[in-house]
């Protein structure tokens, strides 16, 4: 379970502040599976970090029951000095798991074989994807976040992905924030958008992306708009 009670979350900039979320109040069910719509640049990786705990709201409250995982995919926990298995050694002891049943878990979903011997920065794009998509679905949570990755790999690595995923979700409940309304529309029953900085529900999600597309109309109308004033002064 993940209630949010009167959350905002800011992002401090050169030029100013911008706020990603503003006085959001919401309840997510430890077996519900909730898809958010964002828009990309509007604050939905920030969001989902908030969700999972690694990044704290600038005010209000984030109420947490049972394990929540991190960002499914996440690898800013992986040094890049170390090897692949002693990353997850590290992190599994990390989050109260079992070292050697992660191993297990990565080296035979994600087929990485010797490669979990190399250091992290020798890893391809593709193996440090699979290391850190496999590692996140190697530790059973309560409540699983997902930013945009819910697969990796060719096609039937995704659908082995899929299957994990489903498996996992048996017990537990999803928060998944896309851009992409088909992927929420497979994955989750509710629906949430994720709207100039407001977390509102969505009943349907076509409705829902005609509302980002008005919503990103009016805030570049606004800029060109505060452009051309500055000129003028």
């Amino acid at each position: 379970m993940i209630a949010l009670d009167n959350v905002s979350r800011i992002q401090r900039t050169d030029s100013g502040t911008i706020p990603l979320l503003t006085e959001a109040s919401e309840y997510f069910g430890r077996h519900e599976r909730v898809g958010i719509l964002a828009a990309p640049g509007t604050g939905k990786s920030s969001v989902a970090r908030l969700l999972s705990g690694i990044e704290k709201p600038d005010s209000g409250h984030v109420y947490r029951e049972g394990k929540i995982s991190w960002p499914i995919g996440f690898a800013g926990g992986f040094h890049p000095e170390l090897t692949g298995a002693q990353n997850i050694r590290f992190l599994s002891e990390l989050v109260g798991h079992d070292p050697l049943e992660a191993i297990a878990f990565c080296t035979e979903f994600a087929d990485l074989g010797d490669s979990l011997s190399k250091k992290n920065k020798a890893f391809s794009s593709v193996e440090r994807a699979m290391l850190s998509y496999s590692f996140s679905l190697s530790v059973p949570c309560d409540m699983y976040i997902a930013d945009e990755v819910i697969g990796v790999g060719d096609t039937d690595m995704r659908l082995r992905c899929s299957a994990i995923l489903d498996q996992r979700l048996e017990n537990a409940g999803l928060i998944f924030l896309s851009k992409n309304p088909a992927q929420l529309q497979k994955h989750c029953s509710r629906f949430l958008l994720l709207i100039e900085s407001k977390l509102v529900p969505c009943y349907d999600l076509n409705d829902g992306v005609e509302a980002l597309m008005a919503s990103n109309e009016r805030a570049q109308l606004a800029q060109s708009n505060s452009a051309s004033k500055r000129g003028m002064s």
